[in-house]
């Protein structure tokens, strides 16, 4: 074997190194990763999915500032239901708009959008490291689309909100063409099963 061959073999190894070591430290952080302690930032600090769902459930509608159809439809519907609930059921709800777009989005702007909707809607964002574990565990799938715009781009996403029980439990998401009537009905006897007295 040549000098030259033998560089290459070890040039080769070491690549295939790296890579086993990357890929056994993305898998090992995938299992490590637990969306309920993942810290949230809100515009006053830090909340977790294991305070909001605290004697809650929780709906979380995954979003960002610049969409220009799905997330304020589903705000002003949801804003809608809110406005309509009893406020023994409202307060049995906690509703999180996690941004998906926190390259352009600030929690002050998320903040002030989200309340322009309603006082119950919490914005919050995360790092966009920990974002895609975090959307992958709920079943979310987004992705950057490049624009020939001012804007640059754009961010398709899922558009059904996920449902979790106190426990933290994955109920049966509230389908974003649902109408009010029916989401209206789903929430109501969602917490009626869930908050049995």
């Amino acid at each position: 074997m040549t000098s030259k061959e033998i560089i290459k073999t070890i040039l080769a190894t070491l690549v295939l190194a790296a890579v086993l070591i990357f890929s056994y430290q993305k898998t090992k952080r995938k299992t490590e990763f637990n969306p309920f302690t993942q810290k949230l930032t809100t515009s006053k600090g830090f909340v977790t999915l294991n305070e909001l769902k605290e004697n809650k459930i929780v709906l979380l509608y995954f979003g960002f500032l610049s969409c220009p159809e799905f997330c304020p439809t589903t705000l002003s519907k949801m804003a809608g239901i809110f406005k309509d609930l009893p406020e023994d059921k409202l307060d049995r709800i906690s509703f999180v708009f996690i941004d998906l777009d926190p390259e352009r989005d600030t929690i002050q702007r998320l903040t002030e959008y989200a309340s322009f909707f309603h006082p119950k809607i919490l914005a919050v964002s995360l790092p966009l490291s920990d974002l895609d574990l975090f959307t992958q565990f709920f079943g979310i799938a987004f992705m950057k689309v490049p624009l020939k715009s001012r804007m640059g781009y754009t961010i398709d996403h899922s558009t059904d909100i996920v449902v979790l029980s106190p426990e933290g439990k994955i109920l049966e998401p509230i389908h974003h063409e649902s109408t009010k009537i029916v989401i209206k009905a789903q929430l109501s006897k969602i917490i009626d099963e869930q908050f049995k007295p």
